[in-house]
């Protein structure tokens, strides 16, 4: 992928997330993805690896915002 395209998908992840819908339904998924909370999922490896993979989405986005 071509730097100009990465930055045309960084733009429509902005022009998706700043509106004012758009920060909803990130405050949404923040919290159902544990983006401030532990994935740790005490005795149970495979429920720990998909709580962290929920948590990797979130933080995906939130790079694509910022950068």
């Amino acid at each position: 992928m071509s730097v100009k395209e990465i930055e045309k998908i960084k733009d429509m992840y902005r022009q998706t997330f700043i509106a004012e819908n758009g920060e909803k339904v990130l405050e949404d998924l923040e919290k159902r993805c544990n983006m401030h909370n532990s994935s740790y999922v005490a005795g149970d490896a495979n429920a720990t690896a998909f709580e962290e993979g929920k948590r990797a989405v979130i933080l995906h986005i939130h790079n694509m915002l910022q950068e």
